[in-house]
């Protein structure tokens, strides 16, 4: 896990070195154990190392592959020493035991298409000096950031988009529309745009040429989840044990380092799944490590889950650490996560996420495993109910509907009458929908909320359709941004086995009755992992997620909260309505407005942070 640097200029011959350098020692936490540059014609690259494969010398970047080749390379490849194999019979030796090498030698051999070998988390980019082009790829779903920015004076990209903070002709833009996204929805990083009008991303499963000669650009997707999943065909028990054999090594591949590995532990069944299974792996391979997590915990009891994660804690033997993050503590990080973000975040829970690799590091876990990605695809949201009753209906299988209806009320607690309204909002017309979002409290100004290109929330006819969303545009590449930023704040590699393609595209492929059966949401891993967790997770049903009690945290704060959302409503009174959003704040406080309101008035704060953080102007897009 490292940050990579690279700066083309396009009006002189050669890149002054101090830009580079400044360039990339603002990542310094990103790779704090090594630094290196690499200059060639009008072409610089830098990098910063966090050593976690082969901790020599012989890991630094920029690599290169004889005079042709030069990477720098954010990430890991899990399967590497499988394809050092592989290359190694087809004649290429290796004088290093990074994944680094092994990816110069597998572009040298299979050219671009060298990516669809790989099973891991990348942003990399290869100098290949035979044809003056540059070779740029993001991982399958975005695990690794990478963004860039072309301008009259160069080409850049970057790990973080501060890094271009650094260049002469910065200017911070606000991109409105996107800006429109994140406030009313909280959404960002589902297009490849971002809050800033000139910084674009490479988006998960896509590469980047670059052409020297002509300074010209090229983006293609390399990577296409729906191409890739065809209907599975098998029996429940039989998805049951492929389940269970990929989920398996998808955590043995990422138990790969040459450091300390630890597990984000939150008492859900992800977490749980993950920690107990790394448990076993380590007996089956009889090592005598004592696996470490790491827990954010509240002293509200209706948000605390220590129940179920001493429960996991028991089973396994696992060193714990706990840390109980709250609203003072998180209004004193504001500036500083606002800065390490790049960009503004939409719930208080990202500031207990920031609290659980902070404490990692402090006990010196340089790895953790984190649970992303599970309830894109094994539908573990709510909303993936309303999805499953489509899909019900559509093929209308009325008795399941009943049966789904009924789990509802039995499992999750929900009245006759909530139960029902899954099963009116699974057939509502799109468009009435649509229409009745819009008659909530209407918190931005005209003048942004219309816009053309403005996100608008989807409806599913199955889970299958609602996952490829929910994995590829509207909630999981905002999540894993989110994780990158919080875990290399602290000089620390987040990886997520529950995104090992192998396993995203089997899931997938299930029919939506093997992951959500009887109201039980993730049925396949809650079985196929019955022998490995604990009951009393393996049953829960009242899923949490990784939250913090925000709105009682206003209710509790409600001074110094209305103070900070009225400067904030003061400094964006062009983008947003401050007379609309003050009035539902009185609301909420006397317990007259609907409690989910809180997030959006915590999108706001953090908006307004990084505003000012940033400098950002305003200008049309």
């Amino acid at each position: 896990m490292c940050g990579i640097s690279g700066i083309i200029s396009l009006k002189e011959k050669q890149v002054d070195s101090s830009l580079i350098k400044a360039y990339n020692d603002i990542i310094s936490h990103r790779g704090p154990d090594d630094d290196g540059f690499f200059f060639y014609k009008n072409l610089a690259f830098g990098h910063r190392r966090l050593s976690i494969l082969d901790l020599s010398p012989a890991g630094h970047q920029p690599m290169h592959l004889g005079e042709k080749y030069t990477l720098v390379f954010n990430g890991e490849i899990f399967n590497y020493l499988e394809i050092k194999q592989e290359l190694q019979k087809a004649g290429y030796s290796f004088v290093s035991g990074t994944d680094s090498e092994v990816i110069l030698a597998a572009y040298d051999y299979w050219q671009e298409t060298c990516v669809k070998r790989f099973n891991g988390m990348w942003a990399f980019a290869i100098l290949d000096r035979s044809n003056d082009t540059l070779f740029c790829s993001r991982d399958r779903f975005g695990v690794k950031p990478f963004y860039y920015r072309k301008t009259e004076a160069y080409f850049a990209f970057a790990s973080e988009i501060k890094q271009f903070s650094t260049l002469p002709d910065w200017q911070p833009v606000l991109h409105t529309s996107r800006a429109a996204d994140f406030i009313r929805h909280g959404i960002f990083d589902h297009t490849a745009d971002t809050l800033f009008s000139d910084v674009k991303q490479l988006r998960g499963g896509h590469n980047l040429v670059f052409n020297l000669s002509d300074s010209s650009v090229s983006v293609y997707q390399w990577y296409n989840l729906r191409e890739n999943v065809a209907p599975y065909k098998g029996t429940f028990q039989e998805a049951k044990q492929e389940f269970f054999d990929l989920f398996t090594d998808a955590v043995k591949l990422r138990l790969r380092s040459d450091v300390k590995v630890g597990s984000c532990l939150s008492g859900g069944l992800d977490s749980t799944s993950i920690v107990c299974s790394v448990n076993k792996v380590l007996r089956e391979e009889n090592k005598h490590d004592i696996q470490e997590t790491v827990s954010a915990c509240s002293s509200i009891k209706k948000y605390d889950e220590q129940q179920f994660i001493d429960e996991v804690i028991n089973k396994t033997g696992v060193k714990s650490h706990k840390v109980y993050p709250d609203l003072d503590t998180l209004f004193d990080a504001l500036d500083t996560l606002v800065w390490h973000q790049d960009e503004p975040f939409s719930s208080s829970s990202i500031f207990a996420q920031w609290c659980v690799f902070e404490e990692a590091r402090k006990n010196g876990l340089i790895v953790m495993l984190d649970g992303q990605g599970a309830d894109e695809s094994l539908a573990g949201y709510p909303p993936f109910h309303d999805a499953h009753l489509m899909g019900l209906l559509k093929d209308l299988k009325l008795g399941r509907i009943m049966e789904e209806t009924a789990a509802l009320q039995n499992l999750h607690g929900y009245s006759a009458k909530k139960a029902w309204q899954f099963v009116a909002k699974s057939i509502m017309p799109s468009g009435l929908a649509q229409k009745l979002r819009q008659t909530s409290t209407p918190i931005l100004q005209d003048s942004i909320s219309n816009t053309e290109d403005c996100y608008s929330p989807a409806f599913f006819s199955s889970i299958t359709d609602m996952s490829y969303d929910q994995l590829c545009v509207s909630n999981l590449p905002m999540l894993l941004h989110y994780e990158d930023r919080n875990s290399m704040a602290h000089s620390i590699e987040s990886r997520v086995p529950f995104l090992d393609y192998r396993l995203v595209e089997f899931i997938v492929s299930l029919p939506d009755d093997y992951k959500i059966h009887n109201g039980k949401t993730k049925y396949v891993l809650r079985e196929a992992l019955d022998a490995t967790i604990p009951d009393k997770i393996k049953n829960r049903h009242d899923k949490m997620g990784f939250v913090t009690p925000e709105t009682v945290w206003i209710q509790q704060h409600k001074d110094a909260v209305r103070q900070k959302l009225t400067e904030a409503c003061k400094d964006l009174n062009q983008l947003v309505n401050p007379d609309q959003i003050m009035a539902s704040f009185d609301k909420l406080i006397k317990g007259e407005e609907d409690i989910h309101i809180g997030s959006v008035y915590f999108r706001l704060l953090t908006f307004h942070q990084w505003f000012k953080k940033f400098g950002i102007v305003l200008k049309n897009n």
